[in-house]
């Protein structure tokens, strides 16, 4: 399952802010960086120096937490572990 996201729907009655009703949101982007750097037995920090990308940046990535990428930055990770990004990348249909 991909990462996991809570919002709560925010309502406004009387000139007064409520929040309720949870939401859930489950993200249904898999991020397979560490599969990758395994394959290749890569470290981070190698990869982060091949890349150009601060390790603060590239763990964003690696832990599924980022809300985006560059096309740019795909490329070069893609060239450095001379891989395609459908093998970093992965969707997975929600439930």
């Amino acid at each position: 399952m991909g990462n996991v996201s809570y919002f709560y729907k925010r309502e406004t009655t009387s000139g007064r802010t409520k929040f309720n009703n949870l939401i859930l949101h489950i993200m249904a982007i898999i991020v397979n960086l560490d599969v990758m750097l395994a394959k290749r037995k890569m470290s981070l920090t190698e990869l982060s120096e091949k890349v150009g990308i601060t390790m603060a940046n590239l763990s964003v990535l690696k832990t599924g937490k980022a809300k985006a990428i560059r096309f740019s930055t795909l490329e070069n990770i893609c060239e450095v572990l001379d891989c395609q990004p459908g093998d970093i990348l992965e969707f997975e249909k929600s439930a």
